[in-house]
């Protein structure tokens, strides 16, 4: 069970979700994700796995993120699914490396690293599963 944030470049970075145009996009190389992935690994002293470019892989002790890429060499967004605690650190990193936007799945909003994601509550909601309650 994952708590899952896509992530999206646009030109501007300034959209709102509702906003963003197909044309307005910026692309995702499989080749970056991996390059990012690396960087952030080294930074963090984390271990990455980037042998399969459609399915990345990122962990930690604390979490652990798979980078959903797809098949094609370009998309326009990249699927991460988060297990374990919220990787703030890594957040931020993306954001500023790719010039990057981040959109909680379970709100539907874009993350803040001023504001509280859903994280809180979807881990309450993983808990009760994961526990038979």
């Amino acid at each position: 069970m994952s708590w899952d944030v896509i992530m999206i470049r646009t030109k501007t970075n300034n959209e709102a979700i509702d906003e963003i145009k197909s044309e307005n996009i910026i692309l995702f190389k499989q080749t970056e994700i991996a390059c990012e992935i690396k960087k952030i690994s080294a930074r963090l002293g984390a271990v990455y796995n980037c042998d399969n470019l459609s399915w990345q892989n990122l962990d930690c002790n604390s979490w652990s993120i798979e980078f959903n890429v797809g098949e094609d060499a370009e998309t326009e967004s990249v699927m991460l699914l988060i297990r374990g605690g919220e990787p703030k650190e890594v957040f931020a990193m993306l954001e500023a490396d790719l010039h990057t936007r981040l959109i909680d799945c379970s709100t539907g909003e874009f993350i803040s690293p001023d504001k509280p994601t859903s994280f809180e509550r979807w881990k309450v909601y993983r808990d009760k599963i994961v526990n038979g309650q």
